[in-house]
């Protein structure tokens, strides 16, 4: 089929809609690595920096010089992720087998049990008070336990188990497989596509979370990466803002390229760690095609 002169122009809008989208994205991203690379005279000097004129990774050198407590946000951040993700998604998976069977006793009633804690909360200070009573202050479980299912993901999983063809089911039954066989051979493979796509909204979730360690817990050693993050950059605002600007202008890291390193530290791992998840995710889709 040959392009008419209106699809050319459709396609040129397009592709030019498209590059002005990319550069607003890329374009920030390109500053921030490019402020956390210079010193603080070039900063001052130049209030937007794109391109370095020289190196400096001081503020690189300040983030890592706590040494072991980077590293030890880091170890905390991964057990919290592989151990987090994992239990999240085996309780998302069985709620949501259990809620989509269409012979569950009560199951409306159940599911809007799980809906209504998506409208309503108890507030923050009934939350602590839950989670103190527990005795998970100062624990690393209060980064799972909490947090165990999200209500939104377990819906998504149970919506797309009930769009299965329930002659699949009846065919199973009638070949004589048991409730476990249904679970683990036919509905869990169907599901891998789904399972996937809310196991990296988990991981993402976890490694970003920050909140709940600045609540519950008061030991370095139980601080996760954004955390530790977090308070190194509060002290770098201290000692900033408690210097005149002469003075500020002279620190070396400025706060400004001690943030973006920061932000470039907390979100390489996972940019550079994404395109093989992204792989066993499609590998996951195709899985859950061929079964289907």
């Amino acid at each position: 089929m040959r392009k008419t002169m209106e699809d050319h122009i459709i396609e040129t809008i397009v592709y030019i809609v498209l590059t002005i989208l990319m550069l607003i994205v890329v374009f920030p991203m390109i500053s921030v690595v490019s402020t956390s690379l210079v010193s603080a005279l070039e900063i001052a000097r130049r209030r937007l920096v794109i391109w370095p004129e020289m190196i400096d990774l001081t503020a690189y050198k300040s983030l890592f010089s706590e040494g072991s407590i980077i590293l030890n946000g880091f170890r905390i951040t991964i057990f919290r992720i592989v151990i987090g993700t994992s239990l999240n998604l085996i309780f998302t998976y069985f709620v949501s087998f259990a809620l989509a069977n269409r012979k569950l006793p009560g199951r409306g009633a159940i599911t809007f049990f799980f809906f209504f804690t998506m409208l309503f909360g108890g507030g923050l200070i009934p939350y602590y008070i839950v989670v103190r009573s527990t005795g998970l202050v100062n624990n690393f479980w209060v980064f799972i336990i909490p947090g165990l299912m999200s209500v939104w993901n377990m819906l998504l999983i149970r919506n797309f188990i009930m769009a299965i063809p329930e002659s699949i089911f009846e065919s199973a039954e009638i070949d004589g497989a048991m409730e476990l066989q249904i679970i683990f051979i036919i509905v869990l493979p169907l599901s891998i596509p789904a399972l996937v796509t809310i196991g990296l909204f988990y991981a993402v979730g976890h490694w970003n979370s920050w909140w709940d360690a600045y609540l519950f817990t008061s030991k370095p050693d139980l601080a996760p990466i954004q955390l530790v993050l977090r308070d190194i950059l509060a002290r770098a605002n201290i000692t900033v803002n408690a210097l005149s600007a002469k003075a500020a202008s002279e620190i070396k890291p400025p706060s400004r390229a001690i943030q973006n390193a920061a932000v470039i530290v907390t979100t390489v791992p996972i940019v550079l760690i994404y395109p093989f998840l992204q792989r066993y995710f499609i590998k996951g889709v195709m899985v859950g095609a061929v079964k289907g």
